[in-house]
C-alpha cells in the first residue's frame, strides 16, 4: 500500500535562497516557505552572465499526495512546454531532509532528489533514463 504524503510542513526545510555553480555556470533555487497547503520555487541558469534558462516551480496538493509540478522558460519568457501545460513529478519520498519526485513512477523517466547536507547546504540530483542508461547530475548549493 502506498503511503499518500500530503503535508506540505515536511518540506519546509528546503525553504529559502540557495546558490551555486555547475561548470563555472551561477546556479540559483529559491523556495517560499509553506503556505496555503503549497511551496513555490524558481530554478536559474545563467551562463556567461546571461540567462540560459529558468524554471517556475510549485509543490501543490493533488488526489495522491504533494507533486512538485514545472514549467521551463529561456530568455523573454518563451516557455517550452505547451500553455497550459506543466511538467509532473508526484513526491514518492519524504522524510526530514530529503524528497524524492519521480515521474512516470516507475523510474521512467526523471527523478528529483533534494538532499540537506547541512543546514547551509542542499544538493538537488536529477536521474534521466536515456534509453538503457540513466544519467545523473547534481547540482551543489549554499545557503544564500
Amino acid at each position: 500500500m502506498k503511503t499518500i504524503i500530503s503535508d506540505i510542513d515536511i518540506l519546509a526545510w528546503m525553504t529559502g535562497s540557495w546558490s551555486g555553480l555547475v561548470d563555472g555556470d551561477q546556479i540559483d533555487e529559491h523556495w517560499s516557505a509553506p503556505a496555503g497547503g503549497m511551496m513555490m520555487g524558481m530554478f536559474r541558469w545563467l551562463k556567461n552572465g546571461r540567462v540560459y534558462y529558468y524554471e517556475l516551480l510549485v509543490i501543490e496538493p493533488a488526489p495522491d499526495g504533494l507533486v512538485l509540478r514545472l514549467k521551463h522558460f529561456d530568455s523573454g519568457l518563451n516557455g517550452w512546454e505547451e500553455k497550459g501545460m506543466a511538467v509532473a513529478y508526484p513526491l514518492v519520498h519524504a522524510s526530514d531532509g530529503e524528497a524524492a519526485f519521480e515521474r512516470g513512477g516507475s523510474f521512467r523517466s526523471t527523478r528529483f532528489v533534494y538532499q540537506r547536507i547541512s543546514a547551509s547546504e542542499l544538493l538537488v540530483a536529477t536521474h534521466d533514463r536515456k534509453g538503457d542508461d540513466i544519467v545523473t547530475s547534481e547540482f551543489r548549493y549554499k545557503r544564500a
